[in-house]
């Protein structure tokens, strides 16, 4: 039973044929008869009929005599149904019938039970600021107990420094809604609103008070600050990271027709102009829209992604870009976003765009004029902020006279135009570009390979048809099957699958075999006189033919200028061996 209804209210629990279980005291007072357990209620109460007890719980007052009314109302037992709750109190308790059935409505509903199921602590008090009721809730938020506040006033609990401040007195004296953050005395700190209720008089009848705790949030705060210091440091080092790599993807172009592309890029990576970059196969056009995506503010507001119009059919390459409703074709059986939503607020790279089908293309020229589009089989038109790049190794041009490109959608994806050379164009990028791909692919295997100066030549003499692409498949190849860790002219001959490289490398094989040969001074069936003397001979030619003179010649090797006019003119009719420096 509420404590409130036990101070105030007359209650008896009575069985189906009146008989009384239990009473308080309020209800032996009233009845004027001690003890009433185990009485009949019918013959304490004349004027009570058991037909109330079947009836719906309707309070109701009752007239016991001719100056003495009462104010009943009947509950059944949630717990029992051949039992009963009574309560009982005598109207004059009460100054006016407002304030009545305000007192009615706190016990007879049960006030105490409802805002006990509160998860935030509640309190309600009257006009004056009289606390009738506390949940338990606010009990354990303030520290406080029952005794304590109950049945006092606000302001004196203030006043004594029971509670450190009062939202509800404020309300009473403003007579509006007071919201106030609150530190009790046990450290917890709670966010009240109280909220006055009037009578059809004006008058303030009750005060409800809010109270939230904000502890937990306040922890939650915390550590959601804490979470945001931290994601904002390792963006820091992301963007560090990413600055690092776009270095890098600098530093390996050397030769001054790529630090122009670069430049270029660089002026227009942070803005939303559209690019179409062509080149070759293989030069790295996918590589080099990830630089400008890098390089951007999108890279840290959005994703790139990246896709091929020519490896998705026609027939879906749409739904793909565009993404469709639930029952726009046969098994749409949910709506799913398109890519252009997926690259909001980041850029969608189109490669092979001049693959792109027809009709595709006014749905990609409309987009990219307007930045709003309709799903397939939708009607909402969806806005989104994708900035476009498109990448083809044809030409454009060639597609446009044969009807197969719209030439105004060419004109408005061709705003920043960028051709990536061929590595054949740019021959100073291959030495750093050998050794980062080679780095990483012995860094990606566990190996430790290099090139060998002769092989290391022919990579830079080759044309290199496949360019980046042919480029990095070949040091792979060469790192994972080779087993010496150094790669030689041979190794490029035995596992290279390029006819031209294989020929370009047995040709180079063929040329350091005859050099090899010249570069020995033994012959078969050659005196070692002959072969001496056709060695000075040699030396003499090339003195004189250094120093200038006959005279300087013998001067620098030291001998007189009639012996060596004279071994000159003996090793004359000498057979020659052609050679080469000796002294490499």
């Amino acid at each position: 039973m509420d404590g409130y209804v036990e101070h105030f209210w007359g209650y008896l629990h009575i069985d189906k044929s009146g008989k009384i279980i239990a009473a308080n005291q309020e209800a032996e007072c009233l009845l004027e008869n001690n003890p009433l357990v185990g009485n009949s209620s019918l013959q304490l109460l004349p004027w009570l009929r058991l037909s109330w007890l079947n009836e719906n719980s309707i309070p109701r007052i009752v007239k016991t005599s001719r100056s003495d009314k009462l104010l009943l109302d009947i509950i059944p037992d949630a717990d029992d149904a051949n039992s009963f709750h009574l309560y009982f109190r005598k109207l004059l308790d009460f100054h006016d019938t407002d304030h009545l059935w305000c007192e009615v409505s706190d016990s007879i509903i049960g006030v105490q039970r409802f805002i006990d199921t509160s998860y935030d602590g509640v309190v309600v008090s009257d006009g004056t600021g009289k606390v009738l009721a506390i949940n338990n809730a606010f009990v354990n938020l303030s520290g406080l107990t029952r005794e304590e506040i109950i049945e006092k006033n606000l302001q004196e609990l203030v006043a004594t420094n029971v509670i450190p401040y009062s939202c509800s007195i404020h309300a009473i004296e403003q007579r509006k809604v007071i919201s106030s953050a609150v530190k009790y005395l046990n450290g917890k700190e709670a966010v009240v609103s109280s909220s006055p209720l009037f009578d059809q008089s004006g008058r303030i009848i009750r005060v409800v008070s809010n109270v939230r705790d904000i502890s937990e949030l306040n922890i939650l705060h915390e550590k959601l600050k804490c979470a945001k210091d931290l994601a904002k440091g390792l963006r820091r080092e992301l963007k560090a990271i990413q600055m690092t790599n776009l270095d890098t993807n600098r530093s390996l172009c050397q030769s001054r027709i790529m630090e122009t592309l670069y430049d270029l890029v660089m002026k227009v990576a942070d803005t939303d102009l559209p690019l179409l970059i062509t080149g070759e196969s293989g030069v790295g056009k996918t590589a080099l829209a990830k630089f400008v995506h890098s390089a951007s503010e999108r890279n840290s507001s959005g994703n790139f992604i990246h896709v091929n119009c020519s490896a998705i059919p026609e027939s879906l390459l749409e739904s793909e870009l565009f993404g469709y409703e639930e029952g726009a074709f046969t098994g749409a059986k949910k709506s799913k976003i398109g890519l252009f939503e997926l690259a909001h607020n980041g850029t969608l790279f189109l490669d092979e765009i001049g693959d792109m089908p027809l009709l595709l293309q006014a749905k990609l020229l409309n987009i990219l004029q307007e930045n709003k589009f309709y799903r397939v089989g939708g009607t909402k038109e969806i806005t989104v902020d994708t900035r476009v790049i498109t990448a083809t190794n044809t030409k454009i041009d060639q597609l446009i006279a044969k009807g197969l490109f719209r030439q105004d959608l060419f004109y408005r994806l061709n705003v920043i135009p960028i051709r990536i050379p061929s590595l054949c164009e740019r021959k100073d990028d291959l030495p750093p570009l050998i050794a980062h791909y080679l780095e990483k692919a012995n860094h990606r295997y566990k190996r430790s390979k290099s090139f060998s100066p002769a092989a290391m030549e022919l990579l830079l003499n080759y044309n290199w048809p496949g360019n980046i692409r042919e480029l990095i498949n070949l040091i792979e190849r060469m790192t994972v099957t080779v087993d010496e860790p150094l790669i030689d002219l041979h190794h490029l001959a035995e596992f290279s699958t390029n006819t031209d490289l294989m020929s370009l490398t047995k040709l180079a094989i063929e040329r350091n075999q005859i050099a090899e040969t010249q570069q020995r001074l033994w012959q078969p069936n050659r005196s070692l006189k002959d072969l001496v003397g056709c060695l000075e001979k040699k030396i003499i030619e090339e003195a004189i033919a250094e120093c200038g003179s006959l005279k300087q010649a013998s001067h620098c090797l030291g001998v007189d200028a009639t012996t060596l006019i004279r071994k000159k003119n003996r090793n004359k009719k000498t057979s020659q061996i052609k050679t080469v420096d000796i002294t490499e």
